[in-house]
């Protein structure tokens, strides 16, 4: 093979193992590939232009001089660090979301944009986690069908979906408008508003649950003004139980005010005597039950009046389950 033809070889070469942290050195390189120094010069300076005209200031090829040759880097503040890919991992781990082939192939690639002698470290500190990961009951495959569905929420696409509802036999059909995909304590979940139904609230469907979808060339309109905003709603909702708007007002006195404030992104105080605090919250649904009756005996719902009496009549319930 002459000079000319293994020119793209040697380039490639050298690239990916920058790309893997390894460090040039022209003498090595012209030993490896048996040609001189002043031809590896000149296959770095093509690798040179290429990444400064691919890449800008994101990441340059540099001469090193501690390590007598030729370094690929990164700049941290357009590239994943050590530090929070390490975060990520644990963050993924915990939220088990995926089942574990999908988690196992995430992590991988996830790890592999470390630096190569930090690779090793990252994994060690997972190991125990990764090794004990457990799916959920589901174990469905979801990565490719959540793309899917944010593309048609993108691109205001009507989808059909086949939905199986937990303990029902077969799946009931709908079609939808899709305004959001939102995560949620181990699970995903698609928000909708039903076509043939007029809501001024969103349905909420649990992505693993859905046994069939098709995205229809059917678009729809978004009023931008009313237009769905998944961020504003994941505030407003909690356990995912969708439902009408509504403000609820509530006297709160446990041990921590902080941890109500950052359930709740929308809560406010409004009345405090350093010991009891009375707190103001925009919610969806009747998933906030759920939530204010997990506080025991630190909390008593004021207001709609409705709403108290609805809590009331739960807890006497709860209570005859201990007669």
């Amino acid at each position: 093979m002459d000079e000319q033809q293994s020119k793209p070889m040697r380039i490639l070469s050298m690239y990916e193992r920058l790309r893997q942290g390894e460090t040039i050195s022209k003498k090595r390189e012209a030993e490896r590939f048996s040609v001189n120094e002043k031809t590896i010069q000149r296959d770095i300076d093509e690798l040179r232009t290429y990444i400064a005209d691919s890449f800008h200031t994101f990441m340059t090829l540099e001469y090193d001089r501690k390590k007598k040759g030729y370094v690929l880097k990164r700049s941290e503040d357009e590239w994943l660090t050590n530090e929070e890919i390490l975060v990520i991992a644990k963050i993924l781990l915990e939220s088990r979301a995926l089942k574990k082939e999908e988690m196992d192939q995430l992590l991988k690639k996830l790890i592999f944009q470390s630096h190569p002698q930090n690779q090793r470290f990252i994994q060690d500190v997972i190991r125990n986690e990764h090794f004990h990961y457990v799916s959920l009951q589901h174990n469905q495959p979801l990565i490719q069908t959540i793309w899917d569905l944010s593309r048609a929420v993108h691109t205001k696409r009507a989808i059909v979906i086949d939905y199986k509802k937990e303990g029902e036999d077969s799946p009931i059909t709908r079609k939808l408008k899709p305004v959001g995909i939102v995560f949620s304590e181990y699970y995903f979940y698609l928000i909708a508003f039903l076509i043939d139904y007029e809501f001024n609230f969103p349905t909420i469907y649990r992505v693993d649950r859905i046994v069939r979808y098709t995205v229809t060339n059917e678009r729809f309109q978004s009023d931008y003004k009313n237009r769905f905003e998944e961020g504003e709603f994941r505030k407003r909702v909690q356990f995912m139980h969708a439902g009408e708007l509504m403000k609820i007002t509530f006297r709160f006195w446990g041990p921590s005010l902080q941890a109500i404030l950052d359930r709740l992104p929308t809560a406010k105080v409004v009345e405090t005597d350093g010991q009891t605090s009375v707190i103001e919250a925009e919610v969806y649904g009747r998933g906030i039950k759920m939530w204010l009756l997990s506080q025991a005996q630190y909390l008593e719902v004021i207001k709609p009046e409705e709403f108290r009496e609805e809590m009331r009549e739960t807890i006497e319930k709860m209570l005859e389950n201990y007669r």
